[in-house]
């Protein structure tokens, strides 16, 4: 089903087959009801198909038919969102699933005052790219009027401490929290937070993963080793997804969590301003750095093909399971990555009981249901709250996974 309602957000004139077809859209159009906040003005994702590999970069594509088109919109920067990754060494999986091959996708930016629709189908109707699409920006899937206290009765409705008589999870076991940074030093997160110790803070990369000192994350909207939440309005919400997943649990401080002892690397995927520009980039971080558990709590209305590219390879690739929001519109309508195959997609019940939160999106790409409505966890600055939405449901159910 999600397959089906993939292609329909599409909106190409020739149906595109997500695992292991050929075909591949020929023109776009911007799908319904999005505006410009939804996606990176001036700004291109696209993948050269796999025959023209001998020709690409990682700041270039010597393609003739595409440097024409970066001449005409006076492209200033053209470069692989993924260099470090290369082509998988074997097509498909031992169950058959194609690997998602990430190396040949590039962000394109460029400054002449071109409709963005008319660049992508300019990219297209060269017949050299697997796809072209605009930058998609999610947003984050809580709501703003949130309750100002609580408790933690979700604990007993998704019968966590029966749960733990059984299991407590394991060190072993990472949590991505993908989302707009945490609280490396709150009491109750400062425990579970997974440490590279193969990259401390010295200046060089100690591990060969470029990025230099990644010792507690990564800040991918600003490009640094800093996953502290920003100053951008949007502080609270990173701490507090963090904490309903893997808060620190049977310390006698704070709040528990269902992950009880899971770690959890925080991804910070906002930039200075608190838009989420690099989620799917977030993802793949996330993937790479062996998190099994992927949460995202965030999404929007834009999906394409390189969103499902990245859900392939955290899924096929690496063997995560990615666990995602419904979004908050208390709407049947697409949302992405809710909507993309293999996601776990959350959407959120009352605490008190099993009924659908007023808020929570529903509709046949929903998997399962969880508590989201006055969720008591950790927020920034060594501090507890509540919040509502499905962005608190999911991690719970991150946390459970």
């Amino acid at each position: 089903m999600k397959k089906v309602l993939l292609a329909l957000l599409l909106t190409v004139n020739v149906s595109t087959i997500l695992n292991g077809g050929t075909s591949f859209p020929t023109s776009f159009r911007m799908p319904a009801g999005l505006t410009s906040q939804d996606y990176l003005a001036k700004t291109v994702v696209l993948k050269v198909k796999n025959n023209y590999r001998s020709a690409c970069q990682v700041n270039a594509i010597e393609i003739t038919k595409l440097q024409s088109i970066f001449q005409r919109v006076n492209a200033s920067s053209v470069v692989k969102i993924f260099p470090n990754h290369q082509a998988p060494v074997t097509e498909f999986n031992e169950y058959g699933f194609k690997y998602a091959d990430l190396s040949l996708i590039y962000q394109i930016e460029y400054k002449a005052d071109i409709n963005l629709v008319k660049v992508i189908n300019s990219l297209l109707q060269t017949g050299v790219v697997e796809y072209a699409e605009p930058k998609y920006i999610p947003h984050l899937s809580y709501n703003p009027n949130d309750p100002s206290s609580g408790t933690q009765t979700f604990l007993t409705r998704i019968n966590a401490f029966l749960g733990w008589d059984v299991w407590k999870g394991d060190t072993s076991t990472v949590i991505g929290i993908v989302d707009t940074g945490s609280d490396l030093d709150h009491p109750d997160l400062l425990p579970n937070l997974k440490i590279n110790y193969a990259d401390p803070i010295n200046g060089i990369d100690d591990d060969n993963d470029g990025y230099i000192d990644n010792y507690n994350g990564w800040d991918l909207g600003e490009n640094d080793n800093d996953a502290t939440v920003g100053t951008c309005g949007v502080c609270n919400h990173g701490s507090h997804v963090s904490g309903c997943a893997a808060a620190a649990t049977d310390n006698a401080t704070g709040v528990a969590s269902p992950g009880f002892f899971c770690k959890f690397l925080p991804v910070k995927i906002a930039d200075a301003s608190g838009s989420l520009t690099t989620g799917y980039e977030g993802i793949t971080y996330a993937a790479d750095h062996g998190c099994q558990i992927i949460n995202c709590s965030w999404g929007g209305g834009g999906g394409g093909i390189f969103g499902q590219d990245v859900i392939d390879y955290a899924t096929i690739n690496k063997n995560s399971l990615v666990v995602v929001a419904a979004g908050n519109d208390n709407s049947s309508d697409l949302f992405f990555p809710a909507a993309y195959n293999y996601v776990l997609c959350v959407a959120a019940t009352n605490s008190s009981n099993d009924v659908k939160a007023s808020f929570s999106n529903y509709g046949t790409y929903i998997d399962v249901c969880a508590p989201g409505n006055g969720i008591f966890s950790t927020v920034y600055n060594n501090a507890y709250g509540s919040m509502s939405g499905t962005s608190m449901a999911s991690p719970i159910t991150a946390g459970v996974a």
